[in-house]
C-alpha cells in the first residue's frame, strides 16, 4: 500500500470515529428538539364584590339631589348653635363625609361678610342618606348681638341676607336666606362648623 492510500485510509478512520465516514449522522446520535410546552389557559377574571354593608359604598350625593336648610339658633354660654340640614331629594342612596363650607352673605348681592366658618375637616363618618333622608352638621357661632358681643371692637357687625353653604366635597354653593341674621364683618373667626352626622 502506497503512502497516499495509507493516508486516505487513516483519514477515513478518523472521520468515522468523529462523524462517520459517509458524513451522515449515526443512528440515535442526535436528540430531537424539545416539544414546545402547551399553553396554560388564562384564568377567568373574577369581579371583586362591593361591600353592601359599608356606608362608604354609596356614591357622593350629587349637588342637585340635596336640599339645604339651617335651623333657628339656640343660645348658650355666649354662643349660638344651629343645625345645617342636608336632605336627599333624589331617588338613590348617597353619602356625605366631612364638613360643609359656611359663610354669611349680604348687601343683596351675595357678598361674603366677614370670615367663613372654621371647618371640622374631612374626618368623621360617611353618612348614608336614603331618599328623603337627612344628615346634619352642627354650626356654632359667637353670640355677637349688634355690638360684637364678647368679641367687642374686633367684630364690627352688619345685617346679613343669609348663608352660603357648600355641601362636603362640593364646589357648588347653595344660598339659604335668613331673616334677622347679623354678621361679624371683621377678620376674626366667629363661626365653627362640624362634620356631617346622622341626625
Amino acid at each position: 500500500m502506497n503512502s497516499a492510500v495509507r493516508l486516505a485510509a487513516l483519514a477515513c478512520t478518523a472521520a468515522v470515529l468523529l462523524t462517520g465516514c459517509a458524513g451522515s449522522p449515526s443512528g440515535g446520535g442526535t436528540t430531537p428538539p424539545p416539544s414546545s410546552p402547551s399553553a396554560s389557559p388564562s384564568p377567568t377574571p373574577t369581579a371583586t364584590p362591593t361591600p353592601t354593608g359599608s356606608s362608604a359604598a354609596a356614591e357622593q350625593c350629587e349637588d342637585d339631589a340635596l336640599s339645604v336648610s339651617v335651623t333657628e339658633g339656640d343660645g348658650a354660654a355666649g354662643s349660638i348653635y344651629r343645625q345645617i340640614v342636608f336632605l336627599n331629594t333624589g331617588t338613590v342612596v348617597c353619602s356625605l363625609h366631612g364638613s360643609p363650607g359656611v359663610s354669611v352673605v349680604g348687601q343683596g348681592d351675595g357678598t361674603q361678610l366677614g370670615e367663613p366658618a372654621e371647618g371640622g375637616g374631612e374626618d368623621g363618618p360617611f353618612v348614608q342618606l336614603q331618599p328623603g333622608g337627612t344628615a346634619i352638621a352642627l354650626l356654632q357661632s359667637t353670640n355677637i348681638g349688634n355690638d360684637g358681643g364678647p368679641l367687642a371692637d374686633a367684630c364690627p357687625t352688619a345685617p346679613a341676607d343669609g348663608w352660603r353653604i357648600y355641601p362636603p366635597h362640593s364646589f357648588e354653593a347653595e344660598f339659604v336666606p335668613a331673616e334677622g341674621l347679623t354678621a361679624c364683618t371683621g377678620t376674626r373667626p366667629w363661626m365653627r362648623v362640624g362634620v356631617v352626622e346622622a341626625p
